[in-house]
Order: structure tokens, then sequence, then C-alpha cells
């Protein structure tokens, strides 16, 4: 059984399907106007684990991920470049799939673009107009919040009082709406804006009104699943829910999950404090399998931490993983007869383990805690069977095997190779490994000729740069102190 913690109301949920076995899921995709962040990587990695796992369970998921591609950082960011707004779309929207290759994620079942979808969304916004919760107001048509019973307390957010906090940007006091919370459905034409005929004025679709457009279209006037970043909460999904609600008269969305900020070394990552990550940049250094991996070991919901420092550790643990799984493989110390003592108690260990892995994915997709059990596997197989070149119950390998293949289709990362590209200093630490080669040779040189003074020296000089030199017999072996 699948449980979600549904933010809609807070806790945990059974999940059911509207259609058994089917799921149809939406996730809001990204405002192609940049190329794609590592934080981009992080909320696709931990969206595509999650509607692979609900495959991987059984499940066929209709899985639609929308491409906001007229809006006002488009704009602004076509005119600095003196082009129009879909040359900037496809050039960050080819950056972005190429991203998701590289990052082994599974193209989605519908990947619409907002402005392809201008008709429907004219329609929805009659619609609303039809029922009484929008009106026009200087060209431009508002959804009126005071029409939708509970609006605040849609996705209800509190500050470390308790109290409702209200977050209001200078755009939410325009003089045309009748209630600061009411929001854009159609934006009256600027100069210099990309814009559509409708029948209220040329303008162009506000950015809440695409989304559920673009889900209800693809999915139904009810979604089982609809995720994004945990920024969207309010009031973008908030206003998802009011004005697709209100269109339809049905509910909208049955489970609403988000996934978590990513911070590097502890602070948001902004362009403002230095410490922006370019998606393409980290990809110079580090494969799609490993950062898979990185991203999979933190609870989606939770805010991630990324850091330098944690790489080496995490590169080693996805490494014990890899060669775990190759030493599964390819053991041939078996126990071939049925039902030994021994055998049974391997089978009773990988049972349970597979148990605990499943019951942490189940319950909301915790890949991290997921993971830990299958560590424990991993150090359990490893300590009282390879480690002791002991025999293994051929029934239990195949089952682990398969567990592991299996788990490795959500995953992506158990039976890719690593592909760890070096950083920017390794062509460096080779030139330096090549001198301290040549060095430690020239000692080896001087101990040979018994010219012990001179072989001592070069020791020195050597250990003082940071580097430890082990001597076996006239040969020797050297490592780079971390």
């Amino acid at each position: 059984m699948i449980k979600i913690f549904n933010d809609l109301h807070n806790e945990v949920e059974e999940f059911k399907p509207l259609i058994k076995n089917k799921v149809g899921m939406y996730v809001c995709g990204v405002t192609v106007y940049d190329s794609p962040h590592l934080g981009h990587a992080y909320s696709a990695i931990s969206f595509d684990i999650i509607r692979r796992y609900l495959e991987y369970r059984g499940y066929e998921v209709n899985y639609v991920m929308n491409y906001t591609d007229v809006d006002d950082k488009m704009i602004r960011r076509a005119n600095e470049r003196g082009t129009d707004i879909y040359a900037i779309s496809q050039q960050y929207i080819d950056e972005y799939e190429q991203m998701q290759q590289k990052l082994f994620i599974k193209p989605p079942s519908v990947k619409p673009r907002a402005t392809e979808e201008i008709p429907d969304i004219i329609k929805m916004i009659q619609t609303l107009e039809e029922k009484g919760f929008a009106y026009v107001s200087d060209g431009s048509v508002y959804f009126d919040t005071s029409k939708y019973e509970d609006y605040k307390y849609i996705f209800r957010k509190k500050n470390k009082a308790g109290e409702e906090e209200e977050q209001f940007t200078q755009s939410d006091f325009a003089d045309a709406k009748r209630n600061i919370e009411d929001f854009v459905l159609w934006k009256k034409e600027k100069p210099g804006e990309p814009s559509w005929d409708s029948p209220w004025s040329k303008g162009r679709p506000g950015w809440h009104i695409e989304c559920s457009v673009m889900a209800t279209k693809y999915l139904g006037n009810t979604v089982d699943i609809h995720g994004g970043g945990k920024d969207l909460l309010r009031p973008h999904h908030q206003n998802e829910i009011a004005q697709a609600e209100s269109a339809t008269g049905e509910k909208f969305v049955n489970y609403w999950i988000h996934n978590g900020f990513l911070n590097v070394d502890n602070e948001k990552m902004s362009k403002s404090l230095g410490n922006f990550i370019p998606l393409m940049d980290m990809m110079e250094k580090f494969s799609g399998t490993f950062l898979r991996y990185y991203f999979a070991t933190a609870y989606y919901k939770s805010p991630i931490n990324f850091s330098m420092d944690k790489l080496e550790q995490a590169q080693k643990n996805l490494e014990k993983i890899q060669k775990f799984y190759s030493t599964m493989k390819n053991y041939s110390k078996q126990i071939s007869e049925d039902a030994t003592p021994l055998g049974n108690e391997q089978m009773v260990q990988a049972q349970k383990f597979i148990e605990d892995f499943h019951e942490a994915m189940d319950n909301d997709f915790n890949a991290a805690k997921a993971i830990g059990f299958l560590f424990a596997m991993i150090n359990y197989f490893q300590k009282q069977i390879f480690n002791q070149d002991q025999a293994l119950d051929k029934n239990v390998q195949a089952q682990i095997i398969t567990f592991l293949e299996g788990i490795d289709s959500f995953f992506q990362f158990i039976t890719n190779p690593i592909e760890i590209v070096q950083d920017d200093t390794s062509e460096w630490k080779q030139r330096y490994e090549d001198l301290i080669v040549k060095f430690l040779d020239y000692r080896k040189e001087a101990k040979k000729n018994k010219n012990w003074a001179l072989a001592d020296k070069i020791r020195d000089i050597i250990t003082e740069t940071g580097v430890v030199v082990n001597d076996k017999g006239s040969d020797y072996t050297f490592e780079l102190k971390k």
C-alpha cells in the first residue's frame, strides 16, 4: 500500500487513484528563460523517481510536465537579445531536455507549452467569467477570490507564532483589482510584449491559468497527483485550485506533493550570493548516474544541502552499491542444495531487507530511508558471506539480483557506470604525481647507490608537500594526504 504525504491536508494518506492501476500525474515544469541549474536537477530527479516507482509498483502513469514559454522574465530576456520568446524558449527547452537525457530522466507522456494552449486557456477564462468568478478591468481579466469559499485557507501557511502569513508583491496592490488576493487570468497587451486575440483584449495569459488548463486538458478535471517545488505552493498552486475547481465544479487534485529547496553550503542557492551552480557546469565534473544517487539520498520533501565536501563520500557509497551488485552477480561459491540452515538464514535476512526497503518507498517515496536498508543488506552480505568467502544460497543470490535490477528501474544508478568526471584539478594532480614519481625514482637510485643522506633528504622534501611515502624493500608506494 502506497501512502503519500498530501500537502493539501498536511498529513499522510493512503494513495487511491481515480482509476485502478492508472495514475494521472502533473508536475509544474520550468520557465524557459535561462539555462537549467542544479535545483532543476534535484526537482527533476525527485519526481522522476516517484513516477518510475509508481510504474515499478505496477501503475500505468500518464506523466504531464509543462513548459512555461510566455512570462515576464522571458519577455525581458527576448527584448534584451533583440529576438522573440519562441527563439528563447526553444534554446532553453533544448538545454533542459539535454539535461534530462544526461540525468536519465524518463520523457514525460505529454510536455505541453503554454503558447500552444491559448485557445483552451481563453475557453476556461470565459467559463470563469460566465460563472461569475472572473471580471474584466481595463482590458485585463482577474479571478475574484471573494467568490471562492475559504480561498485564504488553501495551503494554509503560518509563521512561527502560529499566525497566518500574508505575502504580497507590489503588483498585488494593482488599482484594477477588487480584492488584494485577486490574480490575473488575462493580461492586456503592453508595448513590446507578445499578444494573442481574445474576447477582452489583445494580450497574453496569466501564469496560474496556464497550468490549470494544461493539467485538466491532458489528465481530466480531477488529477491524481500534482507536484512542483515547495516555492510554488502559494500562490501558484493555491490559485490553480481556485480557478480549476471554479471552472469545472469538481475537485482539481487529490494528492499534492512538493519537493524541498536545494541549498549550497547551507545557504539558499542564488546568483546574488555567488553560489549559483549551472547544471551544465556541474555535469562537466559529475555524471548523471552520480547526481541521481546524490539527490536520491535526500527525502524529496526535505531541503538538501549541496556541498563539495560531501561528494567524495557519496562517490564511495555509490561505488559500494555498484560493487555489491557486481559481486552478487559474479559470486560463484553457492549453496546448491535446497533448504539448508545457512541458506534459510540468508533468505530470511534478504527478504527482511527487501521488505523494509519497499516499506520505506511505499511511505511517501522516502528514497533516503530506503537506501539505508539497501546499505544494511550490503553490509550484512559483505560481512557474513563475501569477506569470509562463505557459500551463498543460489536462490537468495537470484532474488537479490532481481531486486537490485528491479529498483534500478527507478533509481538508475546501480547498473549504470558511475563515470565520475575528473574535476578541474585532475590535470594538475596528474602532473604533480608524475613529478613525485620522478623524485622517488631518483631516491630509489640513491638508495641503490647507498647514498642514504640524499635519499633521506628527498624523502623529507616530498613528505613536507603532503605526500605519504611507504617503503617496500627496494621499492615504494605513495599517497597524497586528504
